[in-house]
């Protein structure tokens, strides 16, 4: 069975996306310039526009290799991580499916009043109908762990319990309301988390699977070809939801009020003063 691959170990990168043929060195290099570059993404930000998905060795290994696994990264908040070792990481699934059963109790235990319970679900099921393979029938994930503490806007999907949707109802209603009792509540209740998961090639949304051995092709062509370093900034949809078994671990995010506070300032000292 191939090595499952894995960003935050390149060493586990299949070698044959890096045995191309000089055929394929000449269209690269006849198509980046290499002029004022001095850094890495210069390169990718050229690489970018090859379209490189329909590159011989993308399209070979895609066809015969969809039973590959891959470790990724979700992020999230976290309340029960028992319930992840339990259920794994399940798909809202719209109106009137687990999902909205989950996030009608955690609102309704936290102490919102039912009529407000309503009112952010008429933003919800906004956001769901606008693209429910995205927003209910997916588990999106991003490529390697130090992307998310690199990068504020990969963490922030850990801020709140019941996720970005969730969020963004309820600023549609009241900007500030975050700032207030009980909804609050869901700002300051669990914590950060980065859940690590495999899936298979296959179980991964079409443009995700393929994003994905692109990415691995370009950290081959911009670390051999031209001996920069390079940094994965890639996200990812699931087909479904993620079941427990396939669940590799569960952290806590290290920081993550120092990361964010900066944004709220004295939003978090309830939890900095009973650290």
């Amino acid at each position: 069975m191939r090595e499952m691959i894995d960003f935050d170990n390149p060493s586990s990168f299949p070698k044959e996306l890096q045995m191309w043929d000089a055929r394929f060195e000449d269209y690269i290099r006849n198509r980046i310039s290499l002029e004022g570059v001095t850094e890495w993404w210069q390169i990718e930000h050229q690489l970018q526009d090859l379209c490189l998905k329909e590159s011989n060795s993308v399209v070979d290994f895609l066809n015969n290799n969809l039973e590959t696994e891959v470790a990724v990264w979700h992020c999230t908040r976290v309340l029960d991580e028992e319930d992840f070792w339990r259920n794994g990481i399940i798909v809202s699934g719209g109106r009137g499916c687990l999902g909205e059963k989950r996030i009608r109790l955690l609102l309704s235990q936290i102490g919102v009043a039912q009529d407000m319970i309503e009112k952010i679900f008429k933003h919800i099921y906004v956001y769901w109908d606008r693209n429910i393979e995205s927003r209910t029938e997916s588990v999106h994930f991003q490529g390697d762990k130090k992307t998310i503490y690199n990068d504020v806007n990969a963490s922030i999907f850990a801020t709140n319990l019941g996720g970005e949707i969730v969020r963004w109802s309820i600023e549609n209603i009241d900007k500030n309301l975050h700032k207030k009792e009980p909804y609050k509540r869901l700002w300051i209740l669990g914590k950060p988390c980065i859940i690590k998961f495999k899936c298979k090639l296959s179980q991964m949304r079409e443009r995700s699977r393929t994003d994905v051995i692109v990415e691995i092709l370009k950290y081959f062509i911009v670390t051999k070809m031209y001996k920069y370093p390079y940094e994965f900034d890639f996200t990812g949809m699931t087909i479904g939801s993620v079941p427990s078994e396939n669940i590799l671990s569960i952290e806590e995010i290290e920081n993550f009020i120092e990361i964010h506070e900066k944004y709220e300032v004295g939003f978090y000292d309830e939890l900095k003063n009973n650290k």
